[in-house]
Parts: C-alpha cells; structure tokens; sequence
C-alpha cells in the first residue's frame, strides 16, 4: 500500500479551502456564514465529512456549510489519489472565536479535522486562523 501521509495535506486543504475568500454565497464569505450560526449553537460545531451533517444542527446561512464541505472532500481526496471509501470516518471541528466580522471582514476561528482510514490509521490536522481586524 502507497503512504497514506497525503491525507494530513487533504486535512490541512478542508479547513484552508473552505475559508476561502473565493468561497462566497449569500452576500458573504461561507467561513463567516458558518460562524454566526455556529456561535447561535454555542460556538462549537462537529461536521460529518461523510455525510453532511454538523451537530449541532445549524441554521441561517451557515447551515449549507456541512454540505459544501462534504462535497468538497472527493475532489480534495482525489487530486491526493485517493478515493472517499478509503475512510471510515471523517470530521471537521470548527470553534469560533469572536467576535463575529461584518459582511467581507474576517472571523478568527480554530479547526481540526480528523480522518480514520477503513484500515484504523488516524490523521488530524489542527489549524487556527487569529484575523485581526
């Protein structure tokens, strides 16, 4: 089996791609859109690569993100060459650290994704984005 160290790179990319400045819907950034609905859930919000899904549940703008996310994995996975079913899981854990931008300003934020392989290797990256303003 090829060296699976590629996955950390695809961690590192699903936090960097999504607070993209090229990522912009609804009249914002999607990273901004994401942090006000999850400072409306307390700050903390766990989102299923696979599936799609955060928990919390999120609402407002920010409730696209888990699916944009999750769409976005194949193609980050196979610019790596790797296929999504090599994983059994995979998360994104976003906290937010206010306060929250104006519309085109910056959030500061910390995100960790973790992958485990169908075999049980574990990845995570952590990353933490400090905009100050």
């Amino acid at each position: 089996m090829s060296s699976l160290k590629p996955l950390k790179s695809v961690a590192h990319n699903v936090c960097h791609q999504f607070a993209s400045t090229l990522n912009y819907w609804g009249g914002d950034y999607g990273i901004n859109h994401l942090a006000r609905s999850v400072v409306g859930a307390g700050n903390l919000v766990t989102v299923d690569l696979l599936t799609g899904t955060s928990n919390p549940q999120l609402s407002g703008e920010g409730a696209h993100a888990p699916q944009q996310l999750a769409q976005a994995l194949p193609q980050l996975l196979a610019k790596e060459g790797f296929a999504t079913d090599l994983l059994a899981s995979a998360t994104a854990t976003y906290r937010i650290r206010g306060p929250l931008p104006e519309p085109g300003g910056s959030v500061a934020y910390d995100c960790q994704v973790a992958f485990t392989t169908t075999g049980g290797r574990s990845y995570a990256v952590e990353l933490s984005e400090l905009n100050a303003p």
